[in-house]
């Protein structure tokens, strides 16, 4: 008799499971039919492959801490900690853990994640109508995503007396959701109005981003000619889950056109 056994996963029987890589966790339970604790170290999923001469799902052990008491059963969940680039597909082969094995069937689903950086990308309209900048992008997802921002995007106008810009007192309740909303991130969205498009091109074409892959490309921005130099603007340009936000500013503004008072005739100077 093995000294350490699965408990309700009999050796023919196939566990199934799916999900993105980053989230795969398989629940084992161990019984230790030995007068001594044993501990498992490493969970192997080499033979864990896509099709049959594809590649494994992951090389290198999964470090655990799993002790089993002596006569005694543990139970556990693994994180696989898969590689977020890993190929969308259908994984089989054999889990080992502890000296024993099981047969697996592991459904790694497609998932795009892109990053962009900077966030925001912040534009001087004082500048130049035109204008180019390096934007980094991040395929952090498992497919590969096509890159390509060229077109023309709405061009809002933020709305400087705005409701949200203006504090007012809150009991504990809007308090406590301010802060939650702080914390993750989620603060407040400005009020916008469209007044027109910005167009956008990127002058080296569409670009492949596989996964795991960062690139930096240049995108060229084309603003209206008019905009109002005490206003702040915004532009979002979907790509995939996310968007490239663009804030517009104009940093150095014009001097005010002097006023000429013109005399009336037979008026003494």
């Amino acid at each position: 008799m093995a000294k350490l056994d699965f408990i309700d996963w009999p050796a023919d029987r196939t566990l199934s499971l799916s999900g993105s890589a980053a989230s795969l966790k398989i629940p084992v339970a161990l019984r230790n039919a030995t007068d001594g604790a044993i501990q498992v170290s490493d969970v192997s999923l080499a033979e864990v492959r896509l099709g049959a001469a594809g590649k494994p799902l992951r090389l290198a052990p999964i470090p655990v801490q799993m002790t089993v008491a002596a006569n005694g059963t543990a139970q556990a969940k693994i994180r696989l900690r898969l590689d977020p680039a890993t190929p969308p597909g259908r994984y089989q082969g054999e889990i080992k853990l502890g000296g024993v094995s099981r047969p697996v069937e592991i459904e790694v689903v497609e998932r795009a994640e892109l990053a962009i950086q900077p966030a925001p990308l912040v534009v001087d309209a004082a500048l130049g109508p035109e204008q180019r900048f390096a934007v980094a992008f991040e395929n952090r997802g498992n497919t590969p995503l096509t890159i390509d921002l060229t077109g023309d995007y709405p061009l809002g106008e933020e709305a400087p007396l705005a409701s949200d810009r203006i504090e007012r007192p809150a009991d504990g309740v809007e308090r406590l959701g301010q802060i939650f909303k702080d914390v993750i991130g989620l603060g407040a969205a400005p009020v916008l109005t469209q007044i027109g498009t910005v167009g956008l091109f990127m002058p080296s074409g569409p670009v492949r981003l596989e996964p795991g892959a960062i690139r930096t490309e240049q995108i060229a921005v084309a603003l209206p000619k008019e905009l109002s130099p005490v206003a702040r603007h915004h532009v979002f340009a979907p790509v995939y889950t996310t968007d490239l936000h663009i804030v517009i500013v104009t940093a150095a503004k014009r001097p005010p056109t002097a006023k000429v008072t013109r005399r009336k005739q037979g008026t003494a100077e």
